[in-house]
């Protein structure tokens, strides 16, 4: 087991001759090559990738390049689909560092990219400016992606049939968790095809078109029974005032027509807060007779038309109980809604969604009978980022219990500065200094192998507000009276602020 020391003037070799069971240690400053591993590493035995100081974190950097045209060992003809891309590796994890323009002359390359089976832990980076953020995911793989931080990924440039994403994951296993992603440029924050994914305990604000979805799966075409389902726990969204498909906020659709597909999703314990009256939380959008089921269960639903928007109620299956929602909104068939003008949060306009006293949601929501329980909660907002800490209860709706109040866990352990910035002008969110961070519990282990992505550059499908029945894109788009709500100008007038004072790295 080695240990290798790589500087901005060493090559792509140094990194890609890692071998099971070594450390590559990267100095701070930017570097302007490709990397490509294919290296098997085993649970016990991993590779380890890292920042040498993750307050100075070395950057990914082309600049003006195509990647295609940067320095690299790969030479196939997708070597321009990310900057770093990982075929076929496992176990490797990759921490600490910013990735910024990388893009392709087809617009379709990534910070990360991963694929042929591959398995990978990204933890504390920073994802700028990308055509993609990371894209990945077939052939089985597998990734878990914690404490990053997603911001300005897209290209304006790719067609809107195959838009850009802040992440674009095309299969496999994937979870995400403790991060922020946010101001996506052409798409979604996150555009999901996983087998299996798990979003918990992220912050997802001001998607270009809508904040996600769940679609389906590259490594599926049809013609046996398959099931892709997506755990949605614990995050807060907020949804900007020029978000272009305000008709929904999370969106299930069947885009390839594939036949013999079930979609699955599970939402709940999540704070979502629009900025107008259009919006269904959950767009189930089957008008093509797909099955599919969602619950939706104890969210605060604050400024949205409605819950849940089914096109075709018999090839559907929806539940759910104890959801806070405006009064005006839409709550069917939800039972035990609980209606109101204001949820009242502590300092909406500080994004301090905690509950404050006297909220109806303090005490309303209901665990009986529930799976997928969250124990834990994001941690804070937009300046203070990418932590997580202990939900010891889940008696309230929301993301926040109002009696939580543990201490804030960061990549390194106990931090108030969240994860490392992406060289902006930001410097007080550097990383902790303790090496004793972690998870709430082990549902994956923190060098659990990640996920890959697909060979060739499929269309993407875009859910980016085709009509009904579109052969490309996500016929989700709602009409524009799909609902009213009342006492919603307040919440309006929050997502306006938030637009506003966003901060920007």
């Amino acid at each position: 087991m080695a240990v290798i020391h790589v500087a901005p003037t060493d090559t792509y070799a140094k990194i890609e001759m890692a071998q099971p069971g070594d450390e590559v240690i990267l100095a701070p400053g930017t570097y302007t090559f490709r990397v490509y591993l294919q290296q098997q590493a085993s649970a016990s035995s991993p590779i380890y990738i890292h920042a040498q100081d993750p307050s100075n974190p070395p950057v990914v950097d082309f600049g003006s390049t195509l990647v295609e045209d940067a320095p690299g060992s790969y030479g196939g003809g997708d070597k321009g689909r990310g900057c770093w891309q990982v075929s076929g590796g496992t176990n490797i994890t990759i921490e600490g560092i910013v990735f910024k323009h990388c893009s392709t002359a087809s617009a379709d390359s990534a910070g990360i990219r991963y694929y042929e089976g591959a398995s990978i832990t990204v933890r504390n980076c920073v994802f700028q400016d990308n055509d993609n953020g990371i894209t990945g995911g077939t052939q089985s793989s597998t990734a878990l992606v914690e404490y990053c931080e997603f911001n300005h990924n897209g290209n304006l440039a790719a067609s809107s049939s195959a838009p850009t994403h802040n992440m674009y994951i095309y299969g496999g296993t994937f979870t995400l968790r403790y991060s922020w992603a946010h101001d996506a440029l052409q798409g979604q924050n996150f555009h999901i095809r996983a087998q299996n994914a798990t979003l918990e305990y992220n912050w997802f604000a001001r998607a270009a078109s809508y904040e996600g979805d769940l679609m389906t799966d590259d490594d599926y075409s049809g013609g046996s029974t398959f099931t892709q389902t997506m755990v949605f726990r614990g995050n807060v969204i907020l949804e900007g005032t020029t978000q272009s498909n305000n008709s929904q906020i999370i969106a299930m659709y069947n885009d390839t027509g594939a036949s013999g597909l079930t979609l699955q999703t599970h939402v709940l314990y999540n704070t979502f807060v629009g900025s107008d009256s259009h919006a269904a939380l959950v767009h189930v959008s089957n008008a093509d007779g797909t099955q599919m089921v969602t619950a939706i269960e104890d969210n605060v639903i604050a400024g949205a038309a409605q819950a849940v928007h089914v096109e075709d109620t018999t090839h559907a299956t929806v539940s759910g109980t104890n959801n806070w929602m405006t009064t005006g909104s839409d709550a069917t068939p939800l039972t035990g809604t609980v209606m109101g003008a204001d949820p009242t949060f502590v300092d909406a306009g500080a994004e301090d969604f905690h509950l404050g006293a006297g909220s109806t949601a303090i005490g309303a929501a209901t665990s009986s009978g529930l799976m997928d329980l969250p124990d834990a909660e994001y941690w804070e907002n937009e300046v203070v980022a990418r932590m997580w800490r202990a939900r010891l209860t889940v008696k309230d709706i929301g993301a926040f219990e109002s009696t939580t109040n543990g201490t804030p866990m960061g990549p390194y352990g106990p931090s108030d500065g969240g994860g490392i910035t992406g060289g902006g002008s930001d410097a007080s969110r550097g990383g902790g200094s303790d090496a004793s961070g972690g998870s709430p519990r082990d549902v994956i282990d923190e060098t659990t192998p990640a996920d890959a992505q697909d060979d060739g550059a499929t269309g993407d499908g875009g859910a980016n507000g085709a009509t009904s029945g579109s052969s490309s894109g996500c016929g989700c788009r709602m009409s524009d009276g799909a609902g009213t709500a009342s006492g919603l100008g307040a919440i309006a007038a929050i997502a306006l602020a938030f637009t506003l004072r966003r901060r920007r790295i």
